[in-house]
């Protein structure tokens, strides 16, 4: 019996539990009373009076006032989107489709002791940077376990005149075995300069499997890296932060098991209903579709002028909608004209952080939703922007529910050759994260550029905008196997064109 489904069991049924006078006390809602709980309760009594303590739960008040409760074990199950990334690992036997590098080169004041430290004391931090999956045939799935071991960080030397951006390349391409090595790989790189007058240089390769991370993990990642480090060269050893309230294992354990009855049948009976019928997209690309999804991809970037981002947030601020609807609003209107369509359906990315203690946790949560727009000729644009924003709403209401988890319950079938229900996403980004730095941080560690090293391509096209500085930037992330680059900037320049349409007065 898993006692964190008993405790999702009281919360969902308005009953308590909580730890008074050495013993477990009970507050249990009429229609939630049962032999069956009864016996539950003295069959399972110490492990529920444990965690009641581990957690600290005392009163009615602290059992309400946790959404989440963590566990001391050592092991859980995956939570639904790791299952997913888990499961295309194991089928095409390792793949650098789900990467995240970031590299960086030091300052030469830069304390790499320091570096060593932080990174250090955040693989501790988080028990999701320092687990492997290990398969359970038997049971079907994979389980993640956490180890106590310190995170391996390599050091590499090299001549400035070897070749090392094709090493760099390899490191970050290198697939993950999860089985084995944990999430994160971390190498430091000396490159040795000739010159008598020029010094050698170092650089950081941080790469992050996604099955343990997000964007906004990195952030948080990031963030941690400059306190810890900056605690370490100024000798602070009082310095920690704040303890984090669970683990990504919890959070995985709740998930699947919040995420059963009435809650599961509701959302799913929403999602049902939201794209029962849907048309798959027919985009016209360049060369056939491939048998399965190679992921090489390119970026395009292009800028929104000043005059049209000004329309854009006005209409936006005028009319009391969001910007991300306006925008969003305006792709579906892109892609009906690309493809002929009025049933649209492309994707969006949800951070997927609405219980605050998963806030500053490290872990994959991001969570990918489907949007179906149906386009009408009668409409206007701002009308189009209202509908859509009512559905996006009604969406949110229902955005527990992970993506695997609707296309695994709706029954549709797997093709391999390209992405579940949509192959377009959209997303509106803030790229201006760098600001938020010191000017101290943005010394010791620079951003460097690694000659392209890693771009991929997990759908057809992702359309990204980002909504910082006078003029609004796009990029478009598409795959080389179904685009030429002459294609996507003209999609770019059709879709500039008809933000100028869209916003005349």
């Amino acid at each position: 019996m898993n006692i964190i489904s008993i405790i999702d069991d009281f919360k969902k049924n308005n009953s308590m539990l909580w730890v008074e006078d050495n013993g477990i006390k009970l507050f249990v809602s009429e229609d939630f009373k049962s032999d069956e709980l009864k016996k539950t309760i003295t069959e399972f009594k110490t492990e529920i009076f444990n965690i009641l303590v581990f957690n600290g739960i005392y009163s009615k008040i602290d059992f309400l006032n946790k959404l989440i409760f963590k566990t001391d074990t050592q092991e859980s199950i995956l939570s639904f989107a790791q299952e997913r990334l888990w499961f295309i690992e194991q089928y095409e036997e390792g793949t650098n489709a789900y990467h995240m590098p970031f590299l960086y080169e030091l300052d030469k004041e830069t304390d790499k002791e320091g570096l060593k430290y932080a990174l250090q004391q955040i693989v501790s931090r988080h028990e999701v940077l320092r687990s492997t999956i290990e398969p359970r045939k038997d049971e079907g799935h994979g389980m993640q376990i956490v180890h106590n071991s310190p995170l391996f960080i390599e050091e590499i030397i090299v001549d400035e005149t070897d070749d090392y951006n094709s090493l760099l390349n390899e490191t970050i391409n290198r697939p993950f075995n999860l089985n084995t090595e944990y999430p994160i790989r971390v190498v430091f790189y000396t490159i040795k300069s000739s010159s008598e007058v020029l010094q050698s240089k170092t650089l950081l390769l941080i790469t992050i499997h996604h099955i343990a991370s997000d964007g906004w993990s990195l952030e948080i990642f990031e963030s941690e890296l400059f306190d810890y480090y900056e605690a370490y060269v100024k000798k602070d050893i009082d310095f920690s932060l704040p303890a984090l309230d669970i683990q990504y294992k919890d959070y995985a354990q709740w998930q699947r098991s919040y995420l059963t009855g009435s809650v599961l049948e509701d959302q799913l009976s929403y999602w049902k209903g939201k794209l029962s019928g849907y048309e798959l997209l027919e985009f016209p690309t360049d060369y056939a579709r491939p048998a399965t999804i190679d992921y090489k991809g390119e970026d395009y970037d292009f800028k929104i002028n000043s005059k049209i981002t000004e329309r854009l947030r006005a209409l936006a601020q005028q009319e009391g909608l969001t910007l991300n609807n306006v925008m969003l609003s305006s792709i579906n209107i892109m892609l009906g004209k690309y493809t002929g369509q009025n049933d649209i359906v492309i994707g969006t990315l949800d951070a997927n952080r609405q219980q605050i203690q998963t806030e500053k946790l490290i872990g994959f949560f991001i969570n990918t939703q489907a949007n179906r727009t149906i386009l009408n000729n009668s409409q206007n644009f701002v009308e189009l922007i209202q509908e859509v924003q009512r559905d996006q709403i009604e969406a949110q209401l229902n955005q527990d529910l992970p993506f695997e988890k609707i296309v695994n319950d709706l029954g549709i079938d797997r093709d391999a050759s390209r992405h579940p229900i949509f192959q377009i996403l959209f997303e509106m980004d803030s790229f201006g994260k760098e600001e938020k730095k010191s000017e101290e941080q943005k010394k010791y560690l620079k951003p460097y550029n690694a000659d392209e090293a890693y771009i991929n391509a997990r759908f057809d096209i992702v359309i990204s905008i980002n909504n910082h500085g006078d003029e609004m930037e796009g990029e478009i992330n598409f795959a080389n196997s179904l685009f030429n680059k002459e294609t996507i900037t003209r999609f770019s320049k059709h879709y500039l064109h008809l933000l100028d349409e869209l916003t005349q007065a």
